[in-house]
Order: structure tokens, then C-alpha cells, then sequence
């Protein structure tokens, strides 16, 4: 349950006596997958300017490029690979 919680994203609502008692949800927010590419934008904005290699980083490379939606969808799912 707590893993549906944290990497899901669900939310459950756990009873007494028949009552709802307790509402278990995650306290660390979802991203939105518009907003990691956000930031991820940002990050190769501000690392291109000083960097003039080919690939500053991994996430520049054709490989990540073909794996990076998937990624990002997972990633606002908080499922990690």
C-alpha cells in the first residue's frame, strides 16, 4: 500500500468499525511531466553556455533523447527505473 502511495501516486482511505478513519496520501507532491522538461531545459540552458563538447551530459545523447518521453512519464508516475 505505501509503495501504491509513494509511487503512484494513490490515495487510500483506511476504516474503523465500518467509518473512514484515516486518509493515507503522499506527502511529497507529483510533478507534472511539463514541468520536468522545464527543468530539464533549464539545466541544459544553463550548461551549454559553458560547455562546448558535443554531449555535455548523458541527457544530451541520441540514446537519451529516444528513452526520454518514457522516462519523463514514468518519472511523474514516480515509478523510477
Amino acid at each position: 500500500m505505501l509503495n501504491s502511495v509513494m509511487y503512484k501516486g494513490k490515495e487510500f482511505i483506511v476504516e474503523k468499525d465500518g467509518k473512514p478513519a484515516v486518509k493515507v496520501s503522499s506527502a511529497i507532491p507529483q510533478r507534472d511531466p511539463k514541468e520536468i522538461k522545464k527543468i530539464l531545459k533549464d539545466v541544459r540552458r544553463v550548461f551549454a553556455k559553458s560547455a562546448k563538447r558535443k554531449y555535455w551530459s548523458v541527457i544530451d545523447t541520441p540514446a537519451w533523447k529516444k528513452k526520454e518521453s518514457r522516462y519523463l512519464k514514468r518519472l511523474s508516475e514516480g515509478i523510477i527505473d
